[in-house]
């Protein structure tokens, strides 16, 4: 592991500081900046509904508050493109790592691009499961093959060691100019009710 490393941990679904092996690595390899990035262009057709809006809203405040108390401040971004928006934290703060992973279609496919893109200009990009139990690929029957109903893969998971990991976090000070509030990323603020 490198020690004071500056890292970018690109906060996704995985809104949350406990259990979070990408925000654990990441403070373990020294310095990091914690960022959230909006792109409803990037989004499409899956641009989220208005509770699915509310929800994040939520989550953010509470990711928020948590980092604040750990010491280090979420970044809110706003961006037309998530690339960019990412070249200019890494630019900021002189970050030589990013961490984070999702497993959707589109973003395997945004995700992908990306980390080519950051590779070619030497950064590295390390991703982490931090939305699913197991990673897609490790859990199979005793055959190597994928199970075909739910209560067999479900008893293969439980009989599977988890890794719990504990956070510290480092402080990170910089400038950057499309740092927002979370207001400013024009989510729903109306509590929807069933």
């Amino acid at each position: 592991m490198e020690k004071n490393c500056k890292s970018i941990v690109w906060f996704r679904r995985d809104l949350r500081i406990e259990d979070n092996p990408a925000l654990a690595a990441a403070a373990r390899d020294g310095s990091l900046l914690p960022v959230f990035i909006w792109c409803p262009k990037e989004e499409g057709q899956y641009f989220p509904g208005r509770v699915s809006r509310w929800w994040l809203k939520q989550s953010l405040i509470h990711l928020q508050q948590s980092l604040k108390s750990l010491g280090a401040e979420l970044i809110l971004i706003k961006a037309q493109s998530t690339l960019s928006a990412l070249l200019d934290c890494i630019s900021a703060v002189g970050a030589t790592k990013v961490y984070n992973h999702l497993y959707d279609p589109i973003s395997l496919v945004r995700d992908h691009n990306i980390k080519q893109k950051l590779v070619e200009l030497g950064v590295k990009v390390q991703s982490y499961n931090g939305e699913l139990l197991f990673e897609p690929w490790e859990v199979y029957d005793d055959n190597g093959h994928a199970f075909t109903t739910f209560n067999a893969y479900w008893e293969k998971c439980l009989s599977m060691q988890e890794n719990l990991f504990h956070i510290f976090l480092h402080g990170v000070w910089f400038k950057l100019q499309q740092v927002l509030l979370i207001d400013h990323l024009t989510l729903s603020t109306k509590v929807v009710t069933a």
